[in-house]
């Protein structure tokens, strides 16, 4: 199974920071899992292979959705007191 994540962001650089901040969280990673991220422009692309069961990839693709969230989150709360 594989499944495509494509999230557009206000800015590249936001794009970037949320790479960053979910590609710790892609290691080590159990067998039959595969997860390989990058950013184009204001786009961030998650690929996920999944070897496993159609639970697993629902859990990964929950974790990974839950990381982007948290580090949005995070951003925006860090910009607000900067302002």
């Amino acid at each position: 199974m594989i499944a495509n994540i494509k999230i557009e962001f206000q800015s590249p650089e936001i794009a970037k920071r949320v790479l960053e901040a979910i590609s710790p969280d892609n290691s080590p990673l159990p067998v039959g899992l595969t997860i390989s991220c990058r950013v184009s422009d204001v786009s961030l692309f998650v690929k996920v292979q999944c070897e496993r069961s159609i639970e697993s990839l629902g859990a990964t693709l929950e974790d990974i959705m839950s990381a982007i969230d948290l580090s949005i989150r995070t951003s925006e709360s860090v910009e607000t007191e900067d302002k």
